[in-house]
């Protein structure tokens, strides 16, 4: 247990003495701000359900000076996934479903294509990550942090996902299934998903300033949104235009603050630890149900390991000592990602999440023995994961660790990391290219090619400078396509052209390049291969419609 547990009867000098520990990391987390271009970041730390620790650094609005406060709205990306967690469990305990019902009981219309997951997956598959259908992330999130698909198409869009790994076989991070989730709380209830949430989960709990919903605007002392270009400056992105209203509500729409999830971990703990002790709460059992199953494992999170290492409804489940922060970028960034907790006396059950928006990301960890919490959100896409960083320094500090890793040095190496992996990415875009221009007229690649059950067209059309294509046929999804050779175009950018479009970061080549097919009877061209997905290495033929181009 840590040095810093609270004695009985000395509450005040207990705190005093961990927030004393805890507030020389604030030079750290400066640091870590500066290398990975954080424009903003607000920190609370909570042990034994009170606030011990709270510090805001740089600005929400840079070019206006206007600083971070702890009720500073920050969008919180997956953290979401934690509040539609608690939703499902609710309607469980009040027997409106269960964690087993098939998801086809509640959305009869949504099968998979995946004959094992149409008539198997349950709503515990959706939770749990263990679907194994494709992610299809640069196709329902474009340039500019705009979604792509319509509410209305989630369960159409969920039909046509095709199976990356066998069904059930391991975790897979799967944004689609808790959109899904979203839909059946709307099936189930009649309210709409933002509606439910708001009413039974942010009201109770009195969250007065965590958004459900953008359709009124944004209140003051709302964040802008960030990504760092190469030289460490944060840019302003646009803000995410999804919201728990729209497509991607459930699985990451939410807009909060550092001190409503201060009160939504405090309770969250507090209600576990009733209920562990065979207490009952009328508060606590009305918003969050049984807590045991919110908290149940559903899934090994990676390998096996001797410590527990899992998934549950929207929490990982890590027995310290152990690594964290594996739903994040920071692990393909770094040689080897740090171990939490290493020399503690005891095992710690810890609970932990984060969020990755283009303009945001966030963690979150619990410690529910000692009902201790820390919580981080940044308004920045870094070339890092920091808030994964800076919630790891702090959490480290609250359990008193002997072993003390530096994450100044693992901020600084993933960052550099990034950017060289993208400069190998641009070496090995070049590699094959031909000089002149391409086999054929670039009127003969005109055109509109449709794929993914008809859900998806790319609109390709004379430029400027050649050709250029239009992701959903949008203006603000426009991209110069440049011959690589044959039939073959890429649409690479710079790093600071990615986030100046205000885009996720991508290392995969096979995304970068689009390829138009000739029919072997009319030697036209009659379809372009697009691998946007590094699980579809073959890409996928979307074909040109008949109207324009001869099949």
């Amino acid at each position: 247990m840590s040095a810093f547990n609270k004695p009985m009867g000395a509450s005040a000098k207990w705190q005093v003495k961990l927030a004393r520990a805890l507030h020389p990391q604030i030079s750290q987390i400066k640091q870590i701000c500066e290398i990975s271009g954080v424009a903003g970041v607000s920190v609370v730390v909570l042990d034994h359900g009170l606030r011990v620790f709270e510090q805001n650094i740089g600005y929400r609005d840079v070019a206006n000076k206007e600083p971070v406060t702890s009720d500073t709205v920050f969008h919180v990306g997956s953290l979401t996934k934690a509040f539609t967690g608690v939703c499902i469990n609710q309607m469980r305990s009040r027997g409106r479903l269960q964690f087993d019902d098939p998801i086809h009981k509640h959305l009869p219309e949504a099968r998979s294509c995946d004959p094992a997951v149409a008539s198997l997956a349950t709503i515990a598959d959706l939770l749990g990550h263990r679907i194994g259908l494709q992610k299809a992330n640069e196709l329902w999130l474009g340039a500019d942090n705009e979604e792509l698909f319509e509410e209305d198409q989630i369960w159409a869009v969920f039909r046509n996902l095709a199976p990356m790994v066998p069904f059930r076989s391991r975790f897979s991070y799967h944004n689609f299934g808790w959109a899904l989730l979203g839909d059946i709380v709307t099936e189930v209830t009649g309210q709409a998903y933002h509606e439910y949430l708001k009413e039974n989960i942010l009201d109770p709990l009195g969250m007065d300033r965590t958004f459900v919903t953008k359709d009124h605007g944004l209140p003051d002392n709302t964040s802008l949104a960030y990504s760092t270009l190469d030289n460490g400056e944060p840019y302003n992105v646009p803000l995410f235009s999804g919201s728990s209203k729209t497509l991607m509500g459930p699985a990451g729409g939410l807009l909060s603050t550092t001190n409503d999830l201060a009160k939504w971990c405090k309770e969250l703990m507090s209600a576990w630890q009733v209920q562990a002790h065979g207490g009952r709460c009328r508060k606590y059992e009305d918003v969050f149900g049984d807590i045991s199953w919110l908290f149940a494992p559903l899934q090994i999170l990676g390998r096996p390991t001797f410590r527990e290492n899992s998934y549950a409804a929207g929490w990982a489940r890590t027995l310290l000592p152990n690594g964290v922060g594996s739903l994040g970028a920071n692990p393909d960034l770094v040689s080897k990602m740090p171990v939490l907790g290493e020399g503690i006396n005891s095992p710690r059950l810890a609970l932990w999440h984060q969020g990755s928006l283009t303009g945001a990301t966030s963690f979150i960890m619990l410690l529910p023995d000692t009902e201790s919490a820390v919580i981080v959100l940044t308004n920045t896409m870094a070339p890092n994961d920091a808030a994964d960083w800076i919630g790891q320094l702090l959490a480290e500090t609250l359990l008193d660790t002997p072993t003390r890793n530096d994450y100044v040095a693992l901020a600084s190496e993933s960052a550099d990391r990034a950017l060289k992996l993208y400069s190998e990415l641009s070496v090995r875009i070049e590699e094959g290219k031909t000089p002149g221009g391409p086999p054929r007229a670039l009127d003969d690649y005109i055109g509109t090619y449709v794929g993914f059950g008809d859900l998806f067209s790319i609109v390709v059309r004379k430029a400027e400078n050649g050709l250029e294509m239009l992701l959903q046929g949008r203006e603000t999804q426009k991209y110069e396509l440049h011959h690589h050779h044959d039939n073959t175009f890429t649409w690479f950018i710079s790093w600071n052209e990615q986030i100046k479009r205000g885009r996720f970061i991508n290392y995969q080549d096979g995304i970068y390049f689009v390829r138009f097919r000739v029919g072997h009877m009319s030697g036209g061209v009659v379809a372009l291969n697009w691998a946007y997905e590094a699980g579809l290495p073959d890409g996928e033929e979307f074909l040109r419609e008949v109207s324009e181009g001869v099949l």
